[in-house]
């Protein structure tokens, strides 16, 4: 399968698997260049990665400024 095949089959990947792609892509180029990746936070970890992943939609205001929404930043 040719990547302009695989372009089209990731783009219809949901938020969140499309994260869980780039982990996994990551931890096999670091494993085939052999670089050692630091340890990912555990969801016990941190709490807010309960929550990564779990709006999908068209509205990118949020995405845009989530900064001033979760800490009031200007």
């Amino acid at each position: 399968m040719t990547i302009t095949e695989v372009i089209p089959l990731i783009e219809s990947l949901s938020h969140a698997d499309k994260f869980k792609l780039m982990q996994f892509l990551l931890t096999q180029l670091a494993r085939e260049e052999g670089v050692q990746l630091p340890p990912l936070v555990s969801k016990k970890d941190d709490s807010l990665l309960d929550i990564v992943g779990m709006a999908e939609g068209e509205e990118a205001e949020v995405a845009r400024h989530h900064d001033k929404y979760l800490y009031g930043a200007k």
